[in-house]
């Protein structure tokens, strides 16, 4: 099946604390098919893995559901029309049953016409590709209703929680004054005045803390939702007791027993205030991936030969011609066909240069376009689109775990019930050692307890931190694949990087071609081209360029071979062509001398020609202009650089020399590679490969932290834990000291966390009255309660501003 999914991420809804994110998470852990499963409260999602054969998206979704929380859904509608448009519609709703992100399909006859009615997952699934396959059998329309985007529900929730909050405000302000007179404000009735400011607040305003503990409750769990309903509804129930039936609650000597309404109301009213700017500010976390989405075009100016026309994104087609003006947003990823411009890819790659695009040259989506127009063919649509794979790195890495956070959420799993049994605990040794009014005092302390302790400060410390760090990390150019990654490139003692195509421009040319014997330039360039034709490794395509600059004829070579990493051979005239490096030709059984090394080349290979070595190729590659600034930006932050290169020594030697490389190693294979990167993690140094090449890959998985440049291949990048979106090495520097800030962020979040309920519980308990006379109001208590979420989120907030190099 379709849904039986190896990796998917779920939108959930409902969440209202740290504590519900772990409940789901650790339901989805334990069914059926299922490998693993995270599930972030920050970011509202939940990543689940599972094996092929394994859960389906049905079973994780009715999962989630079963647990008491909510997947954002939507309902898209289509009819079928004509003489065959049952079997037509039996045969949509097969095939939509067999579609990833699809949770139901369903038939409604009306007369000639077929109603089909498909519930699914818009994250999953977009409206488009639903329309697409709607008009592949015969649809006469298609609607989508009840599709929610994910922002503006947040924006909604936000607006229920102000309404909730300012009602609670408006009864709690008059009712807390006429509570707190003493005596000074004297009105008939006060407690049934009281009762009845009160009531509304407990229960419309405080309706989603008894909501929310109520479902906890269903599912033998507890939460904060519980801390707070418990504590609204011992201070509201006793004041109401006392209210109506007075005589039970009086103590001697009094006329009416105290009631605390006041208190009920306002820990609803305060408590909501702080979850009310804690929605707020996990709202501006998402903001990167907010940004990234509208970016996404909604219509496309299509090329044909009737003209130009306007049709919608979900539209477009492979091999489509597109037409972008300046001033537009490229709308498809694709190759240059017509025209040349300046593309802006800031918002992409971080960039700020517009790049120059000519005809063959590939551009992306979301990009802007600034000076020429263009026409663009379509390479790539829907997911596969860079914008696409940008947006979905980026939610999978935020909605990630870091192994830092194992800590916090083993103390949240058993937070609520600790916390429950110490106000219980401090409940019952206020009634039996605490002063007059026993009581009173009991329930006072019970309820501080319940109601100061904060699970949610612990929850949100390290996800609040990791969305904010991996979107402030796409902004730069630098996409994390996960916040496991994040966190190890904070360790990061040592930097090995690839030469060719990361140090360099790569983009080499021959810059001298040496010769051995009776051979000429020319026929040794006209030998080396008969093999290269074949290749496409880059120093490949220099030495066709040279030759074809000086003329030179040349026929391809048979039976072409290669060896990865060594070089390639061929025959011509029934006589075999060798060409790269020295230690392939010495294998092969052939002498070869080096030669002097031209002033600009970066690399050297040799070519053999019936068992002879008949010269050599330099090939020159320009440095990068960033590389010097970028290996002195990781040298001030401790970090050695070490190049790795499977060029001569010679030429190696001649590039760490002008860039000021102490350590470097030269002649390597790629296996020899990965050798290289465990050499450097003896002593448990911390070490990150940057490469570009199919050649790195290896070394990419080998090193602690994979850095690949997105210039260069998939596999490379498919290899890595941190991709480059620019060949800027200053990148490299900037997401060492990203990852750094981020860490240091989290740390003082926990510490925060762990610090704040360590000391205000046992305030709340009333450890400081022996001896000081001091105990915690409710009130105080719930307010400190409310600012401790707000303040972690709000110092994660602050990785926005921080700096990068």
């Amino acid at each position: 099946m379709a849904d039986e999914v190896n990796e998917v991420i779920i939108p959930v809804e409902g969440m209202t604390c740290a504590a519900c994110a772990l409940r789901i998470e650790r339901k989805l852990s334990k069914s059926d098919g299922v490998k693993s499963a995270t599930v972030s409260y920050a970011s509202e999602e939940a990543i689940v893995h599972s094996g092929l054969g394994g859960a389906s998206l049905r079973d994780v979704v009715s999962t989630i559901e079963k647990t008491g929380y909510g997947v954002r859904k939507a309902i898209a509608e289509t009819r079928v029309a004509g003489p065959n448009a049952l079997v037509s519609a039996q045969e949509l709703v097969d095939k939509l049953l067999r579609t990833n992100g699809i949770l139901d399909a369903q038939l409604k006859s009306e007369g000639s016409e077929v109603e089909v009615v498909v519930q699914y997952i818009t994250q999953i699934v977009s409206g488009g590709e639903l329309a697409r396959l709607f008009r592949e059998f015969g649809s006469s329309a298609s609607q989508d209703e009840g599709v929610i985007d994910p922002h503006e529900d947040s924006k909604k929730r936000l607006k229920v929680t102000k309404r909730r909050f300012w009602i609670a405000l408006a009864l709690s302000v008059p009712l807390a004054i006429l509570a707190m007179s003493h005596g000074l404000i004297h009105i008939p009735y006060e407690h049934f005045v009281q009762f009845v400011l009160a009531t509304p607040v407990v229960f419309y305003s405080g309706w989603p803390f008894f909501s929310g503990a109520w479902t906890s409750l269903k599912h033998g769990a507890a939460d904060m939702n519980t801390l707070v309903a418990l504590g609204v509804a011992s201070a509201y129930t006793y004041s109401t007791g006392s209210t109506f039936f007075p005589t039970w609650f009086q103590s001697p000597g009094s006329d009416m027993p105290e009631v605390y309404f006041e208190a009920a109301a306002l820990i609803v009213t305060l408590i909501l205030f702080g979850r009310l700017l804690e929605e707020r500010a996990k709202g501006k976390t998402g903001q990167a991936i907010a940004s990234l989405m509208a970016l996404k075009p909604t219509t496309v100016t299509q090329v044909t030969k009737a003209g130009d026309q306007t049709i919608g994104a979900s539209d477009v087609e492979l091999g489509m011609w597109v037409r972008v003006r300046p001033g537009e947003q490229v709308p498809v990823d694709g190759r240059v066909k017509e025209g040349s411009s300046a593309v802006d890819e800031s918002m992409l790659t971080g960039e700020s240069i517009p790049a120059i695009k000519q005809e063959g040259d590939r551009v992306s989506t979301g990009t802007q376009n600034t000076t020429g127009s263009i026409v663009v063919e379509v390479t790539r649509t829907g997911k596969d689109t860079v914008l696409n794979q940008i947006i979905d790195l980026v939610r999978r890495s935020a909605a990630s775990k870091a192994p830092i956070q194992d800590l916090a959420d083993r103390i949240s799993a058993i937070f609520v019930p600790t916390v429950l049994v110490i106000a219980i605990a401090t409940g019952l040794v206020w009634l039996v050692y605490g002063p007059d009014p026993v009581t009173t005092n009991a329930l006072l302390r019970f309820v501080s307890v319940l109601i100061i302790a904060c699970p949610c400060a612990l929850g949100l410390a390290t996800p609040t931190a990791i969305v904010v760090g991996t979107g402030k990390a796409a902004k730069l150019g630098i996409l994390v694949r996960n916040a496991e990654a994040l966190q190890r490139a904070n360790k990061i003692k040592i930097v090995a990087v690839d030469k060719t195509g990361t140090l360099t421009e790569g983009k080499p040319q021959v810059v001298h071609v040496s010769i051995n014997g009776s051979f000429s330039a020319d026929e040794v360039l006209a030998y080396a081209s008969s093999v290269e034709v074949h290749s496409e490794h880059p120093l490949g395509r220099a030495v066709l360029k040279e030759a074809k600059d000086q003329a030179v004829d040349w026929a391809p070579s048979q039976e072409f071979y290669s060896e990865t990493g060594k070089g390639a051979g061929g025959f011509v005239d029934g006589k075999e062509v060798l060409v790269g490096s020295n230690s392939f030709l010495t294998e092969k059984g052939i002498q070869v001398e080096e030669p002097d090394i031209h002033e600009e080349a970066t690399s050297v290979f040799h070519v053999a020609f019936d068992g002879e070595c008949i010269g050599s190729i330099q090939v020159g590659d320009k440095i990068r202009e960033s590389t010097q600034s970028a290996i002195l930006d990781l040298n001030e932050m401790e970090i050695e650089v070490v190049m790795l290169t499977g060029d001569s020594l010679v030429a190696a030697e001649r590039v760490a020399n002008i860039l000021g490389i102490k350590k470097y190693f030269a002649g390597l294979l790629p296996g020899e590679k990965v050798d290289a990167i465990k050499k450097l993690q003896e002593n448990d140094s911390c070490v990150a490969m940057v490469g570009d090449g199919i050649n790195d890959a290896p070394a990419l998985t080998q090193s602690d932290v994979g850095l690949a440049v997105r210039s260069g291949s998939d596999i490379a990048m498919e290899s890595a834990d941190i991709t480059l979106m620019t060949s800027d090495l200053k990148l490299v520097a900037s997401a060492i000291l990203l990852s750094r800030q981020t860490m240091t962020t989290i740390k003082q979040n926990l510490f925060f966390a762990f610090v704040y309920n360590i000391i205000c519980i046992p305030i709340a308990a009333g450890v400081l009255f022996p001896v000081f006379g001091i105990v915690l109001s409710p009130i105080l208590a719930s307010a400190a309660m409310a600012l401790s979420s707000v303040s972690v989120v709000t110092n994660s907030l602050r990785l926005k501003n921080s700096g990068s190099l």
